[in-house]
């Protein structure tokens, strides 16, 4: 008997196999004749600080046979960059083995790194392949890994970026060309310099006192700083022992440097539509106490009136909306109901009108109010709406100098960071704001601050991103 089983066992055997298929019971799930192999998911998202990411997949009918699955990165579709912002191969293969049973599955662990540089999303997308030599089914040909930044606060230039050859490190007066350069003066050295991938002189010390020759001491003040479309760059500067003149100076992009006006009292400045917009304060020298405009290509010009009012105390940073509106912070001296308030001015170049807009201090703002605090205002927009982004420097606040934003459609107020936030956050020591012009904000709402050397900080020019509404 034992002989009969062992010569009719295969015939038994094939005949059980033949009996189940004719029993409708279908062909068993290990012959390997629809392999195919599936992901769990075909797309994700992690953040920087999740670790990793486990690629599963998963393979039916396997028919004991090794399935190789080719993962390679689509260099065209993909944004991310292996060893850089995830630690994989370019190309790898994820292989099930011939002992894999249907319903069996593989993955691969994808890390990704946590760096501390301010990015936009970034996607890395896989292209999956089986070899056509290997007969098995893929369900889908690509997987897409998106990594979400979690850093906000970056140093873009610290002290030993920003010293320049007299060794003089300082920054203020800051703004920002569509080319991502910083442009900033430096009031210890005297000149303007723009930091990229290093430091540049963008107009020495003697060159700028030349081109302000009707200013015999040193420029060794800015109060006021901006930027047009085209990237020239427009500064209030100043002597703080000269004749108390301030001069409208324009930086073209290319070309030769101009002073297109000067007036005893300006303290801001905002452009629009070629036109240079001015705040005067009449205490300090100015015909009144208002806005004034200048056109931007003319010299030695004479300043227009906007609109006056006597109730204003400008001089604490200005910028205009896409409409062409301007916005100011009204300190403490002006009097009357424009104290302590953004006031805007709509029409500047037509039938000017000066409103009162915002209480940043009002009742539910997280701004701190101790005196004249907002020492410099910049228009941002986020998402289809514009913000006017106020920096707050208040010795009273709990964390602080304080960044806000407040949105121009409804006036809310929302704390952005603070001076502990951004301290801590950074690899520099401390923060200390400068006397003026400390804050740039770029069209992307990313806020640029200035920082110099005093009570335990040091020199540095930091972004923080993402904190717009």
């Amino acid at each position: 008997m034992t002989l009969l089983y062992r010569l009719l066992a295969p015939l038994l055997l094939f005949s059980l196999v033949l009996a189940g298929c004719d029993s409708g019971g279908g062909v068993p799930s290990d012959l390997g004749e629809s392999t195919s192999i599936s992901l769990a998911e075909t797309s994700t998202t992690l953040g920087e600080g999740d670790g990793s990411y486990s690629l599963e997949l998963t393979i039916s009918d396997p028919g004991f046979k090794g399935v190789p699955v080719d993962m390679s990165l689509n260099g065209s579709q993909s944004t991310a960059t292996p060893g850089e912002d995830l630690l994989i191969p370019a190309d790898t293969t994820l292989r099930f083995p011939e002992s894999a049973t249907s319903g069996g599955s593989i993955s691969l662990d994808i890390p990704v790194v946590d760096d501390e540089s301010i990015e936009q999303a970034e996607t890395a997308v896989f292209d999956l392949s089986i070899p056509d030599s290997v007969d098995a089914e893929l369900g889908s040909s690509q997987f897409s890994l998106t990594i979400e930044n979690n850093d906000f606060f970056e140093v873009v230039a610290d002290a030993n970026g920003l010293e320049p050859a007299s060794g003089d490190t300082d920054a203020h007066c800051i703004v920002q060309r569509s080319s991502g350069e910083i442009v900033f003066f430096n009031n210890s050295d005297g000149g303007v310099f723009s930091y990229g991938e290093g430091l540049n002189v963008e107009r020495s010390a003697s060159d700028l006192n030349a081109d302000i020759a009707a200013e015999s001491n040193p420029i060794d003040r800015c109060d006021g700083v901006a930027k047009d479309g085209s990237d020239n760059v427009y500064f209030l500067f100043r002597s703080s022992e000269g004749s108390g003149s301030t001069y409208v100076y324009k930086l073209p992009a290319s070309g030769s440097p101009t002073v297109l006006a000067s007036e005893t009292g300006l303290g801001a400045l905002a452009h629009s539509n070629g036109t240079v917009y001015l705040a005067g304060v009449q205490f300090d020298g100015a015909p009144e106490d208002g806005f004034y405009s200048v056109d931007d290509t003319g010299e030695e010009q004479s300043l227009s009136t906007v609109a006056t009012d006597a109730a204003l105390d400008l001089g604490y940073g200005m910028d205009v909306d896409e409409s062409g509106t301007l916005y100011a912070f009204s300190g403490g001296f002006g009097g009357g109901n424009r104290n302590l308030k953004i006031v805007r001015v709509t029409d500047p170049s037509g039938s000017a009108t000066i409103e009162t807009f915002v209480d940043p201090y009002r009742s539910g703002s997280p701004l701190a109010d101790n005196g004249d605090n907002i020492v410099d205002v910049d228009v941002a927009s986020n998402g289809g709406n514009e913000f006017l982004v106020v920096y707050n420097g208040s010795f009273s606040a709990e964390n602080g100098e304080q960044w806000a934003s407040i949105e121009i459609s409804d006036q809310s107020i929302s704390l952005l960071f603070n001076q502990s936030q951004l301290a801590g956050n950074t690899s520099v020591s401390g923060y200390t704001g400068g006397f003026t012009e400390p804050t740039a904000v770029n069209d992307d709402g990313e806020v640029f601050v200035a920082s110099r050397s005093a009570f335990g900080a040091s020199y540095y020019i930091a972004k923080v991103a993402n904190m717009l509404p």
